[in-house]
């Protein structure tokens, strides 16, 4: 049986500025189901940034297709364009795991996978080769007869170390040179699998599970000398949720690649708090070639971070921020404006702090209620943009108490210029980022198109 998975192409932002990875996710799949003896071959249209109106689908029986809520719309229309070849389709990805029925419920999806998806895929596609009934499948959900059944909750891969490498070897990683860190090619490496935090607005928890498991040092060694030495990416983002919970994992992992002398560069994600209690940890990640963290500081406001289920304070930021920058570290902090309390004011002082941080990059998006999701819930019948290509941080997609969409979207705005204005040094290395990227004047009017398609 030849299974065929799929990326379909993003239209957000960090697409539309260079941003771009290879799908980690379909990879493990695929390298699971070649374990299985399947053969698989994986598509990333994100590649070249539209889909193939044309691409021949009568080779692959079985068709999986990844997708986030702001990609729905594309991968249905991949999926529409599988099911006229007669392929059996299936879905997954936190967007379909959340609304499995309205995705059924198109017609396009003979099946979605939920949570985690090498072994539910994988024995999903073992009954399909047998033509066998598949209602024994843990972790699926179909329609039979008009009615919408969800099997029993799929395993997940509880020793990540047993899984075997994403399988690269199925896509040109020479595609992928263009995302930097620096001067560097940068690629992705996951080494964990759940959050044990839950923030309100994000599904990642709920998605992979609140338990957190991580592989070990030898594991996540061995990767990064398979993109190093086979893919010459000389950086590395590792995109777990959040990358330090273990920092004695992280201490080791920095001596590791200093004892091979490894000359790597790395990117992570970190939490507030962790930061400011692992001093130790930041001085040997600086030293084996660390070089930017991603936080979240999310806002100025006490009552909007415990909305946000943050468990930091204003004053951990700053502590974090100052610890960061004594060890050299480009740091990339975030901020969500428009939470349910925020007002004018709250969120004239949250651009107020981005700028007293004074970081090298800071991220400002509008709270979005991404399907499973405490904000979610809270405001689902509020919501009046339905159409999920805007879930993108940058449209405000719910009636807010406090703001119109038209004010929302100018405070946003305000927060990016004042941003990135604020002295020499930020306007002149924004202007380097968007010449290393290649980001012409063609296109900023491509995201303006895409800004004003999705309002």
């Amino acid at each position: 049986m030849h299974v065929l998975l799929v990326n379909p192409p993003s239209s957000g932002i960090f697409k539309t500025f260079g941003f771009q990875l290879p799908p980690l996710g379909l990879l493990y799949l695929a390298a699971y189901l070649e374990k299985e003896s399947f053969q698989v071959t994986v598509k990333d249209f994100c590649v070249e940034n539209k889909i193939d109106k044309h691409f021949d689908f009568s080779k692959y029986q079985v068709v999986g297709i990844t997708t986030d809520t702001t990609r729905y719309p594309k991968a249905l229309q991949i999926a529409s364009m599988a099911k006229k070849y007669g392929c059996f389709v299936v879905m997954g990805g936190p967007h379909s795991h959340f609304v499995y029925g309205e995705v059924l419920n198109t017609g396009f999806i003979d099946c979605v996978v939920h949570g985690e998806g090498e072994i539910v895929l994988s024995a999903l596609v073992r009954q399909l080769s047998k033509n066998d009934d598949i209602d024994h499948v843990h972790g699926i959900s179909f329609r039979r007869h008009g009615k919408i059944i969800k099997t029993a909750p799929g395993d997940r891969v509880e020793k990540l170390d047993k899984m075997p490498l994403p399988a690269r070897h199925l896509i040109d990683m020479n595609a992928y040179h263009s995302t930097k860190l620096g001067d560097r090619p940068i690629t992705a490496i996951l080494t964990s699998r759940g959050c044990p935090s839950n923030c309100s607005f994000c599904s990642s928890a709920e998605f992979f599970g609140r338990k957190w498991r991580c592989r070990s040092v030898s594991s996540i060694i061995q990767e990064i000398e398979e993109i190093y030495f086979r893919y010459g990416f000389k950086a590395v983002a590792f995109v777990d949720d959040n990358f330090t919970s273990n920092p004695a994992r992280v201490i080791e992992l920095a001596e590791e690649i200093m004892r091979r002398k490894l000359d790597i560069w790395w990117w992570n994600f970190s939490r507030i708090d962790t930061i400011i209690k692992n001093e130790d940890m930041l001085r040997k990640m600086s030293q084996a070639g660390a070089k930017t963290i991603h936080i979240g500081v999310e806002s100025v406001t006490p009552v909007i971070l415990q909305e946000y289920r943050k468990n930091i304070s204003p004053s951990m930021a700053v502590a974090a921020v100052d610890l960061l920058k004594k060890y050299n570290f480009n740091v990339f902090a975030s901020y969500i404006l428009g939470g349910l309390s925020d007002t004018v004011k709250s969120i004239n002082e949250t651009i107020e702090f981005s700028l007293r941080l004074d970081t090298n990059v800071a991220q400002f998006t509008i709270l979005t209620p991404y399907p499973g999701t405490e904000v979610y819930n809270t405001v689902k019948n509020d919501i009046y943009n339905k159409r999920y290509g805007a879930y993108d941080g940058q449209h405000l997609v719910f009636k807010h108490k406090n703001f119109s969409v038209t004010k929302m979207h100018l405070l946003l705005l305000k927060a990016n210029i004042l941003f990135y204005t604020r002295s020499k040094r930020a306007l002149k290395g924004l202007l380097y980022v968007l010449k290393r990227q290649k980001v012409f004047p063609a296109s900023i009017l491509r995201f303006v198109k895409y800004m004003i398609s999705n309002s």
